[in-house]
């Protein structure tokens, strides 16, 4: 190899050098951004409550609608910031949007999506009544199954 040839070749292993620490150097910035992200209350999550006739409900445990990005974690983390209340454990499950379609009078209609959503149901150390509920009384045991038209004498 001739002098100006050995010239390229260090310099190519510079750039590629370069090119690495400065992908290096970005993955650290992107993991520090996405460790100080910020969720709102008014527009991330949301408390559901839960429907009338719904078995074992228990006032230890709730629901809350959640941004689809946003860890168990950053959940856990965020109630017991937001509620001063101690969390125990959190689980999720992925809900994809609604499909729907906009019927014209005339023509095939336009389809539209919801967007997704994450439910995160919330166990907690103890009972707790979000704001403007009224408490949920725990039996302790399961509702009694009472058919109509049943009875022995």
């Amino acid at each position: 190899m001739d002098r100006a040839a050995q010239i390229a070749a260090k310099q190519a292993i510079k750039h590629a050098e370069a090119v690495a620490w400065h992908a290096k150097e970005a993955a650290k910035a992107a993991r520090k951004m996405r460790n100080n992200k910020q969720w709102f209350p008014n527009e991330v999550i949301y408390h559901m409550p839960w429907k009338e006739g719904t078995k074992y409900v228990r006032p230890d445990i709730h629901k809350f609608r959640v941004h689809p990005r946003m860890s168990k974690i950053e959940m856990k983390n965020w109630i017991e910031q937001a509620y001063d209340t101690p969390v125990k454990k959190v689980n999720t499950i992925n809900r994809e949007g609604q499909i729907g379609r906009l019927w014209p009078k005339y023509g095939r209609g336009r389809i539209y999506k919801r967007p997704d959503f994450k439910i995160a149901y919330v166990f907690l150390e103890e009972p707790w009544t979000p704001p403007g509920e009224e408490p949920l009384v725990d039996t302790g045991e399961p509702p009694a199954e009472a058919t109509a038209g049943e009875t022995k004498e």
